[in-house]
């Protein structure tokens, strides 16, 4: 277990945001827009919410669970594919996280990324595939729509077993991804589970990038405990290694974006690097990260985790 020492700048400066549009952060950056939809009543959205997402976000309102949409009638024009990731807190839904997946382009050809949706199926306790957008990757695609994963195996089943999100790097070689051989073939180099809760587990939303046009430039996911975090795992592409933190690493919760969204309680967006910064030793190296997604996870209406997805 590793503490570090963080400076104490003030929080109250930074600015929260509703959409990242587009990104360009890094080049062959997978994601064409990040975005954010509260709810504000039952079956209502902020006016904040983008107008792109709102339809996406309302499709995974009427389902309550995470939802992967394809259809060009509900997708901007630059959009191959949509994720969209429910927030439930206290048995609502609080907002609602839309990721859009670019288009081939001239400066991106073959963007590489899968998103996936695993909910239970059965009368036993095993998640299948039930839907995903996998473009070209018809190899892995195939492998992913036979698999079953028990509670507690692989990715989807793991973070159902923790009910909270899990990070893994170095897919081809990692143990607990048990559809190695297909990433490996296809690129596939980190990804992140992120479970789905009402009163009980729905799904696990599955987010897998690549080298080639990875979603986010650091991935990491904190459980929160009492007045610290604990860093349980994460994914790091190209950042310095200066940046990245090991794990078992634990911070004040006060800290930086972590502290944004346990004073909010909700979903955090912003594009400021010095409150990425923050949650980083004084010895810090530059380029960073410019732009964080922060997901929390609420057992009830208690906050027990953060997933930062850093752009």
């Amino acid at each position: 277990m590793t503490s570090i020492s963080i400076s104490e700048p003030s929080n109250a400066t930074i600015t929260l945001r509703h959409s990242l549009p587009p990104l360009a952060v890094s080049d062959p950056c997978y994601l064409q827009g990040v975005h954010v939809c509260d709810v504000i009543a039952p079956g209502d959205f902020s006016s904040d919410c983008d107008a792109n997402a709102l339809p996406i976000a309302k499709r995974c309102l009427e389902e309550a669970d995470a939802v992967v949409v394809q259809e060009p009638s509900l997708l901007p024009s630059e959009a191959a594919a949509a994720m969209a990731i429910p927030v439930h807190c206290g048995g609502v839904i609080q907002s609602v996280v839309v990721l859009f997946a670019k288009l081939p382009t001239e400066s991106l050809p073959d963007p590489v990324g899968v998103f996936e949706v695993w909910r239970p199926v059965g009368k036993y306790d095993e998640v299948a595939l039930r839907e995903g957008y996998y473009g070209k990757l018809e190899r892995f695609q195939n492998v992913s729509s036979f698999v079953r994963f028990e509670k507690g195996n692989g990715l989807p089943g793991v973070v159902w077993e923790q009910s909270r999100a899990l990070a893994q790097d170095d897919l081809a070689n990692h143990m607990g991804f048990l559809r190695a051989a297909g990433a490996s073939a296809d690129l596939l180099n980190s990804a992140v589970g992120l479970p789905v809760f009402a009163d009980q587990y729905l799904s696990t939303a599955v987010l897998i990038q690549s080298k080639r046009s990875p979603m986010a430039r650091a991935i990491e996911v904190w459980n929160v405990d009492g007045n610290e975090c604990e860093l349980t795992s994460q994914a790091y592409g190209e950042v310095e290694q200066a940046f990245r933190l090991p794990p078992a690493t634990r911070i004040p919760l006060m800290t930086g974006i972590l502290g944004l969204v346990a004073e909010h309680q909700r979903v955090v967006l912003l594009e400021d690097m010095e409150a990425l910064l923050l949650t980083r030793p004084a010895d810090r190296a530059l380029p960073c990260p410019t732009a964080g997604l922060a997901i929390p996870f609420f057992e009830g209406s208690d906050l027990s985790s953060i997933t930062v997805l850093m752009f």
